[in-house]
């Protein structure tokens, strides 16, 4: 056994000593140097690369990235947000004048009509039998008073006959206007012009005064309204601009307000606004509107993303990318909070009275928890 040990550390000392002879022959030196020297220029390769962008401005390796926004003097405007509803200016009912059964309809919903115009008949066979009366006694009585005035302008004859004769005729004139008027009242008329929206009258149906048998309304004349709380009063009056935002057409339009009550609803505490509107594609009455009411304007404001503005006890700060010159003549850049005086705020933006200056860059993103002067980077660098 112990030579057996001995046999195999023989070996093991031969099989190393030529190992080491291998390794520290000339032409392994050279094969490792070659190998080395490939390593480095790789390694070199990778370092100019990493050089070359840092010199054309890339994002630098150290400091938090971060988002920024440039400022930009701007028209700032903040407003009263209400809910109304489109309605037609002209939009009625056209009823019967008296008691009757329907017995003709000469139009149908969608047609265009005029003021005046008949929509629909009633019976009124018994009165225009009253008028074919009057017709005919009206004839015998002119045929009368004609003979009477030409015996009247020759002499014959007493005046008291002439002037008889002459107030028959006026009197069965004027009965005969009056029964054409009542005739004309079995005929339902439309109020105004537009377009007749609905007709619920049939052939056959008995109809009553004041019953709504047909709605007309004028689509070229509509209107937005609605009921503003009487805290606003004092800011809303006509003439107002105001933003009028239909959901449902996805259609926003910018107007006037054209009217704003004095009068305060004591129900509800509100007073009544309306706008008036040009022509707006399928616009139909009773369509919800979302109305922002501007009560404030300012045309060159600076204004920031709200959420970039923090409050603390001694004020409020946003925090700006500070720039630092660099001798190579790439800037880099460090966070700097800047106190500022803020003034009214609307749809996620901050009016800054004071503090910042057109072409600061604010940090969007990325400022919490930032120090003064805490090194910073971003994509943005390269542009500046």
């Amino acid at each position: 056994m112990k030579r057996y040990i001995i046999s195999m550390s023989l070996v093991a000392a031969l099989f190393m000593s030529a190992c080491g002879e291998k390794t520290n022959s000339p032409e392994a030196k050279k094969a490792k140097l070659e190998t080395l020297k490939k390593e480095i220029a790789k390694l070199q390769a990778e370092a100019n690369s990493l050089e070359k962008e840092l010199n054309a401005g890339s994002v630098a390796s150290m400091g938090k990235t971060v988002e920024v926004a440039t400022v930009k003097k701007g028209l700032f405007q903040s407003f009263i947000a209400i809910e109304g509803v489109a309605d037609a200016n002209e939009s009625t009912i056209a009823t019967p004048k008296v008691p009757g059964t329907i017995v003709r309809v000469l139009v149908q919903p969608g047609m265009q009509v005029t003021a005046g115009q008949i929509l629909a008949q009633l019976d009124n066979t018994a009165i225009s039998q009253g008028k074919n009366e009057l017709n005919q006694q009206l004839v015998f009585v002119t045929t009368l008073f004609e003979k009477q005035k030409r015996l009247w302008e020759k002499g014959v004859g007493t005046e008291v006959q002439y002037l008889s004769a002459k107030n028959q005729k006026e009197a069965l004139e004027k009965s005969l206007k009056t029964l054409e008027a009542q005739i004309d009242m079995y005929n339902i008329k439309s109020p105004i012009t537009g377009t007749l929206e609905s007709a619920d009258a049939k052939v056959g149906q008995a109809a009553a005064p004041g019953m709504p048998l047909f709605r007309v309304v004028n689509m070229s004349n509509i209107k937005v309204k609605a009921d503003v709380a009487e805290s606003h009063s004092k800011k809303i009056k006509a003439g107002d601009k105001i933003k009028i935002y239909f959901p449902d057409l996805k259609s926003e339009i910018d107007a006037n307000i054209s009217f704003a009550a004095k009068f305060i609803d004591p129900l509800n505490r509100t007073f009544r606004v309306e706008t008036k509107l040009p022509k707006v594609e399928n616009l139909k009455p009773n369509m919800i509107a979302k109305l922002k009411i501007v009560d404030y304007e300012n045309k060159s404001a600076i204004s920031v993303n709200s959420n970039s503005v923090q409050t603390t006890e001694s004020g409020s700060y946003v925090v700006v990318a500070k720039t630092v010159p660099a001798k190579n003549g790439s800037n880099s850049f460090v966070a700097e909070r800047r106190k500022v005086t803020v003034g009214k705020a609307s749809e996620g933006m901050t009016e800054i009275l004071d503090g910042l200056n057109e072409g600061d860059l604010v940090i969007t993103a990325g400022y919490q928890e930032l120090n003064d002067g805490q090194a910073i980077s971003g994509e943005w660098m390269k542009g500046n």
